[in-house]
């Protein structure tokens, strides 16, 4: 009844089993028009493998037989056994044409159950493939959250215990009068410092991480900014050690202003001088600039240090992640600050690059700024050559 019902709505009346099934493969129903018997209801067969055309071929063989018999022993064959013979004939007619409608029907529901098992298989299939999908990308993430866990304890390990050893070290020299106290203070102050900046970087990691560090960009000359700190690192122990070269190529062109937090960006050419030192035992490091289509300033930090390799590429921005040999050049590294520079590029509406020929074949660290397009060059209102869908701005909370 319910498959009944269901038949007599919609679509229902032009699918098989329909009670306007038309079956498109039999050339009988194609010629007259309309389903014969109720059974073609039923059926998808052609013409020629059709049940009743069968019964109807053979019934016609039997009576042609029949009625040659008679004719040609017209003697022998009485008129009454052509008509049992005829009957018979009928009688089985009806009975055949009762059974082929049941198995028809028959196997029109093998098939629709056949089918629904299909779907049902199908879609516990789609089902489990999702859910394994699911399941996969989930693990996937924790054990990402299990190895970012495991580097930060072990940076954190590194890069607190040191310092606290040196300056715990500088106490009891003091304290058993080895070291004088200048120098001891000396040891303390740097150790402490280092500690400070080791809070800082993961602070800003967090910051960066959650988009909770607010960008205040204005204009800003990034010169002036490279001008100011490239003394600063020519004074670092491990430069004056190495004797490295630290300096600017002067561009051919004026140095445009940018739009970009100075603060910011100034700790991103920070980050990415130090590196460029730590990891160059001779040679130097060299500044220079470049215009990209008159709307953004290129920043270049090349060096002749140790070079990048192809494998360490696909990491180097990544969180407390170090390249193979990092630590023998500089035991020290927390691997945050090429990951917080990327970051305060971005989110100045730059990009950061890296480019490296290969192991030992020195490094060059570049990212863009858009430039601060002034007020008379305009026309208009000053305001930054910055799409505006492009700006990104943190909210920041305190800790």
């Amino acid at each position: 009844m319910e498959e009944s019902e269901k038949n007599q709505n919609g679509n229902g009346k032009r699918e098989i089993g329909g009670c306007s099934y038309f079956n498109k493969n039999c050339w009988l129903v194609k010629n007259l028009n309309y389903a014969p018997y109720k059974r073609c209801r039923y059926c998808e067969f052609k013409f020629r493998h059709c049940l009743f055309l069968q019964y109807q071929v053979i019934s016609l063989i039997l009576l042609a037989l029949s009625f040659s018999l008679f004719l040609v022993f017209e003697k022998r064959l009485s008129a009454l056994a052509v008509i049992v013979v005829f009957g018979l004939i009928i009688v089985y007619g009806y009975f055949f044409n009762n059974s082929t409608e049941k198995i028809i029907k028959s196997n029109f529901t093998l098939k629709k159950t056949k089918d629904a098992l299909k779907d049902l298989t199908d879609n516990l299939e789609d089902k489990v493939r999702v859910q394994t999908k699911d399941i996969q990308e989930k693990s996937r993430y924790l054990q990402e959250l299990l190895n970012i866990k495991s580097d930060f304890l072990r940076v954190v390990n590194h890069q607190l215990n040191t310092p606290i050893s040196v300056i715990m070290g500088a106490f009891s020299m003091m304290d058993e009068k080895i070291w004088d106290p200048d120098k001891s203070m000396e040891a303390i102050k740097a150790g402490f410092e280092r500690i400070t900046q080791t809070v800082q970087d993961f602070w800003d990691a967090y910051e960066l991480e959650g988009e909770k560090m607010e960008m205040k960009p204005d204009q800003t000359d990034i010169a002036a900014i490279v001008e100011k700190l490239i003394p600063e690192k020519q004074k670092m122990p491990l430069a004056i050690q190495r004797k490295l070269s630290i300096s600017v190529s002067g561009p051919t062109f004026k140095i445009p202003t940018v739009w970009c937090d100075g603060k910011k960006i100034t700790h991103a050419i920070s980050n990415l001088l130090d590196n460029a030192i730590y990891y160059t035992e001779q040679g130097g490091v060299t500044v220079s600039y470049e215009l990209i289509d008159k709307k953004y300033l290129k920043v270049n930090v090349a060096d002749t240090g140790a070079g990048i390799s192809e494998e360490d590429k696909k990491i180097l921005f990544q969180k407390f992640s170090r390249g193979r040999g990092a630590g023998s050049l500089c035991p020290d590294g927390s691997g945050l600050g090429l990951y917080i520079s990327k970051k305060i590029v971005e989110g100045n509406n730059g990009e950061m690059t890296c480019i490296s020929k290969g192991v030992g074949k020195g490094s060059t660290f570049s990212f863009t700024v858009p430039i601060y397009q002034s007020q008379q060059s305009s026309g208009a209102s000053a305001e930054p050559m910055v799409k505006k869908d492009k700006i990104v701005v943190f909210e920041k909370n305190n800790p």
